[in-house]
């Protein structure tokens, strides 16, 4: 089962990984472009938000692991991690974005399926 959980969480950090870059960095992009469009005004500084909130998940869901060092911040950066994507799956729901959509529950599942295997699973 850790490797399992392993394997999810380096899925996982990589796609934050992504998210991070593209919203952060490559805000010029058509599709970016889009949903600045559908934001408003401050979405820019959301953005920005959301790229380093991202950023720092990926961190935690891997580094505490491989430094052998606080093992409660992974679980507690998966959860929070699938908060955040809660309000993602509703922002595409909104901005009616299917493919993210189903991305975001995608990743729900995993961030939820981390934080429950890294708390119950291997708390025992």
């Amino acid at each position: 089962m850790n490797a399992v959980l392993w394997i999810i969480q380096i899925i996982l950090a990589i796609k934050l990984l992504t998210v991070s870059y593209t919203h952060g960095l490559r805000q010029s992009q058509a599709t970016m472009q889009d949903a600045i469009r559908k934001m408003g005004q401050f979405s820019p500084a959301l953005l920005y938000g959301i790229a380093a909130c991202t950023f720092i998940g990926a961190l935690g869901l891997l580094l505490p692991g491989v430094l052998e060092t606080a093992a409660w911040i992974t679980p507690m950066t998966a959860a929070l991690t699938a908060i955040m994507l809660l309000f993602s799956i509703l922002f595409h729901i909104r901005c009616r974005e299917k493919p993210n959509i189903f991305v975001s529950v995608v990743l729900f599942a995993f961030a939820a399926f981390v934080a429950y295997g890294r708390w119950v699973l291997f708390s025992l």
